[in-house]
């Protein structure tokens, strides 16, 4: 089955002769597979993006009202596909925590909605030695997709959105095989595509006072210098750092997307951060709408303080992307 054909993906428990067909043709043929998502055929096609969910019977290391109401919200938007940005689940050694995942999140199943995750540190955790165990459990878990052996893979979501979803604890230095990949998909993508979503754990663009992790700056690094030139806007959405912050550079908007239920973590928000929220725990998902030469994306935070449920969600950051053409 060739590349090119679209499919409309159903969800974390799809029937698996559905999938492993366009799954199995990318990855022994033509590297990493490519995923194809149809747009409605009616209104804005929707898209949530969001990290660091921590899927875990575990106490102490997520807050779980939030994780399971962000869940909820999300089921009740019926986007046309979910991307996780990594940490899916707190420790990747551990198979009952992606039981914990696919339990709570059985209204994405029971609506048919398509989950597409990136691996994050957290799906290695326990691994260190060696990662072999840690990605059975991440491949076993998404067994709908067929994404065994690979680690990255691309989504065509409608004609206009190519989803990149990096593995950001491998390697993105010049000359490396993902490096490559990323490169030719991006050279590749065609003018009907008008926006270019990179997801990856650790964010290439960030404060400053956060440590970098890997080489996830190398995608910044490329970015700076072709993304002008590209015929595609370009949006890169991690997670790893648990809360919400927005930045601009060289043409291309970053977000740190890591506030899924992973305790907080405070955002001195210096440096350009452009959202300028005060508030200092932002338990979130973005909502991504693509309307025709436009992509908005509004982050809908949830306040886990507020008794009245009316009062506990806000979208108070909100901005819009335009095609280049």
């Amino acid at each position: 089955m060739p590349r090119s054909c679209l499919k409309r993906l159903v969800g974390v428990a799809a029937c698996a002769c559905l999938l492993a067909p366009l799954a199995l043709a990318g990855a022994t043929e033509e590297g990493p597979p490519r995923f194809s998502v149809r747009a409605p055929t009616e209104g804005p096609l929707v898209l949530v993006v969001y990290g660091d969910t921590r899927f875990t019977q575990r106490t102490g290391v997520v807050n779980a009202i939030a994780r399971r109401a962000l869940v909820d919200r999300i089921a009740s938007e019926k986007p046309a596909a979910i991307l996780i940005g990594g940490d899916l689940v707190y420790d990747g050694s551990d198979p009952s925590d992606y039981q914990v995942f696919k339990r709570e999140t059985r209204a994405w199943t029971d609506e048919q909605i398509p989950v597409f995750p990136a691996l994050g540190n957290h799906e290695l955790k326990g691994c260190e030695e060696d990662a072999s165990d840690c990605l059975e459990n991440w491949w076993g878990a998404f067994g709908d997709l067929a994404l065994r052996p690979n680690r990255w893979y691309s989504v065509a979501i409608g004609a206009s959105l190519l989803a990149l979803v990096l593995d950001s604890d491998a390697a993105l230095k010049p000359g490396s095989e993902q490096r490559a990949w990323l490169e030719r998909e991006i050279a590749d993508a065609g003018d009907q595509v008008k926006f270019i979503l990179i997801v990856l754990h650790y964010p290439p663009v960030r404060d400053p006072l956060f440590p970098r992790m890997r080489e996830e700056q190398e995608v910044a690094r490329y970015l700076s210098r072709h993304a002008r030139r590209l015929p595609q806007q370009v949006l890169v959405i991690g997670s790893h750092v648990h809360n919400y912050e927005r930045y601009s550079r060289d043409g291309v908007t970053y977000v740190v997307s890591g506030g899924g239920g992973a305790k907080p973590v405070p955002a001195p928000r210096m440096f350009g951060e452009q959202s300028h929220l005060r508030t200092g725990t932002n338990f979130h998902y973005l909502r991504l709408t693509l309307r025709n030469d436009s992509l908005s994306v509004s982050m809908v935070r949830y306040d886990d303080t507020r008794a009245d449920a009316a009062l506990a969600w806000t979208e108070p950051d909100q901005f819009e992307i335009r095609a280049k053409h």
